[in-house]
């Protein structure tokens, strides 16, 4: 997302987060939407079960010695997963069926572990952090950045690395080539992004120009629509979603140049559960069998791929 996504706000990245794959984007929902998943356990609710399925062309089926790594709490619970339903491809709800890159690995990291994946769907980023901190859930597959702030809250496994990307409305004079570019624009980005410190964190004085006014929105179609309406110059998000706005839109935003700051994104996992290292692997297993550059393909997404998921505490 985040990316989705300062002070309590540093959580989401987002976004983050609009590029590849089909389909139209359907305006974020009102609420939260459950969706929850079972792919045909086969053993005890607290042990080890078998999982299996297909994405991507690709079988996933349970690992036995990584299920068993995974701490009884969480057998007993499954993968709780809450991510965002509005921010294609890695997230979106087409036809009332949520679906998206990091969904397929969520899918997939479950059944390499033998669990249960039990979907939580929010227009409401600034729910996430807390929600992993409180237990409500144990992991977040939504493209969070790592930064320290967040670092002291949830722990973080990446799986791609993504640069922040710029768009402006068609007809536009603007240029982002450079950072400097941006200063003295307007920039809508969504709320609680870690795009905000990335933008704000440009030392316009440095280049004898005034400050980057970044304006932020609940959603990225908000940010969007103030871009397209005029309101705002420049939309920022991450270039993989851009790559899928301007697909979506019939090229109304052109891409700009400038690929800012490319950072590791990946899953957020509550603190001291013991998840951490098994998502870890799990992902670790994924990329080695192709699954996981399946699925991204699937979603038109070819670059910032990672060869090995690395956790950040």
């Amino acid at each position: 997302m985040e990316d989705r996504q300062g002070q309590a706000h540093d959580w989401t990245v987002c976004r983050s987060r609009t590029a590849g794959g089909a389909g139209a984007r359907v305006a974020a929902l009102a609420g939260v939407a459950l969706a929850t998943m079972a792919f045909g356990a086969t053993a005890a609710h607290a042990k080890a079960a078998h999982y299996s399925v297909t994405i991507a062309g690709h079988k996933i089926t349970t690992n036995a010695r990584l299920a068993a790594s995974v701490p009884k709490k969480v057998r007993a619970v499954g993968l709780e997963d809450i991510t965002y339903n509005n921010a294609p491809p890695d997230e979106q709800v087409i036809n009332g069926v949520n679906v998206g890159w990091e969904i397929d690995l969520g899918r997939a990291v479950a059944a390499e572990l033998g669990l249960k994946w039990k979907l939580t769907t929010s227009a409401n980023f600034e729910e996430f952090v807390p929600g992993l901190q409180n237990g409500r859930y144990n992991t977040s597959f939504t493209s969070f950045i790592q930064t320290p702030a967040r670092l002291k809250q949830i722990d973080i496994i990446t799986y791609y690395n993504v640069g922040t990307g710029f768009a402006v409305k068609k007809g536009s004079s603007i240029k982002i080539r450079k950072p400097a570019d941006l200063c003295g624009h307007t920039v809508a980005v969504i709320e609680g992004s870690a795009f905000i410190q990335q933008i704000e964190s440009i030392n316009c004085k440095r280049f004898g120009k005034p400050a980057v006014k970044v304006q932020s929105f609940p959603s990225d179609s908000a940010a969007e629509l103030a871009v397209s309406s005029g309101r705002v110059q420049v939309y920022s998000s991450s270039e993989d979603q851009l790559s899928y706005l301007i697909q979506k839109t019939a090229h109304q935003f052109v891409l700009q140049p400038l690929n800012f700051d490319p950072v590791p994104e990946g899953a957020g996992v509550t603190k001291g559960l013991g998840l951490s290292k098994p998502i870890a692997n799990a992902m670790n297993a994924l990329i080695r069998s192709g699954a996981y550059k399946a699925i991204m393909k699937k979603w038109s997404i070819t670059y910032g791929l990672v060869k090995h998921a690395t956790i950040y505490r």
